[in-house]
């Protein structure tokens, strides 16, 4: 029996500090998923790929996903959904199925920049999503530097469905800048 799919929305790209690397954030979209974030660490093209096609940026001559898009659409096969796995406990996987039934398997990375493209579903099974998925523990940190005590996001009222706040944006990058290693334990 196959397991229920999940919809994340792509948050965004954000850095991780101090490394520098680019992390692709999704977030669960369904109801009682909206605390849960995936974090996936790409490359900068393909971080730039995805930020670019997120903030409307249309470049004078297609890119590699753009060309992609166009080539599907073109030869009928236009893209239904995106589906986020994993290959193994650090790999991520993406599978675009197109409107003919036809699926093609892909690098989560190039799955998610095209699917930012056309607007499409982005799902995620909910066992790999319960394994992979970090509700983040916000840490406030004064003014002199020293941190307060953690403040869980559970205790705070429930967000709206709609579009990430940019203080919900902030709060999860301050929580990437300063997170450790378990941070992300489950």
């Amino acid at each position: 029996m196959d397991d229920q799919q999940i919809p994340l929305d792509v948050v965004g790209v954000r850095v991780e500090l101090p490394s520098k690397q680019p992390v692709l954030v999704l977030r669960g979209a369904a109801e009682g998923t909206e605390k849960q974030h995936v974090a996936i660490m790409v490359g900068a093209a393909e971080a730039n790929a995805v930020a670019a096609a997120m903030e409307g940026r249309t470049p004078p001559r297609p890119l590699t996903h753009d060309l992609l898009v166009d080539a599907l659409n073109g030869l009928g096969g236009g893209v239904e959904t995106i589906e986020i796995g994993l290959l193994d406990s650090q790999t991520y996987s993406g599978t675009i199925t197109l409107t003919g039934g036809h699926i093609l398997d892909a690098r989560a990375s190039d799955a998610i920049a095209v699917a930012v493209r056309v607007n499409c579903p982005v799902t995620m099974d909910e066992n790999t999503l319960a394994a992979v998925a970090v509700t983040p523990r916000f840490r406030t940190v004064s003014a002199d530097g020293e941190q307060a005590a953690s403040s869980d996001p559970a205790d705070r009222p429930a967000q709206s469905k709609g579009p990430i706040s940019e203080a919900e944006i902030e709060e999860f990058q301050k929580f990437l800048d300063s997170a450790g290693p378990d941070d992300f334990r489950s």
